[in-house]
């Protein structure tokens, strides 16, 4: 398993399978996300299809927690 950091705090996103990283764009798995909560608890979401699907999550996500008081 392979993870690609993001900008600091936002979290990352990985497939949870064998193949190297440079092949993510042909392997037919979908791509996981992990990022902490408001609360500090870690939170793992999967069924992305996209590297940019995940992206886009995990940045929803990261505006969310900067956005709340």
């Amino acid at each position: 398993m392979a993870a690609r950091a993001l900008a600091r705090g936002m979290g990352t996103f990985f497939k949870d399978c064998e193949h190297p990283q440079s092949r993510w764009s042909k392997c037919p798995h979908e791509y996981k996300i992990r990022y902490r909560s408001a609360a500090g608890k870690q939170v793992e979401e999967s069924s992305f299809g996209t590297q940019d699907k995940a992206i886009a999550r995990l940045t929803e996500v990261y505006n969310q927690k900067k956005a709340a008081p």
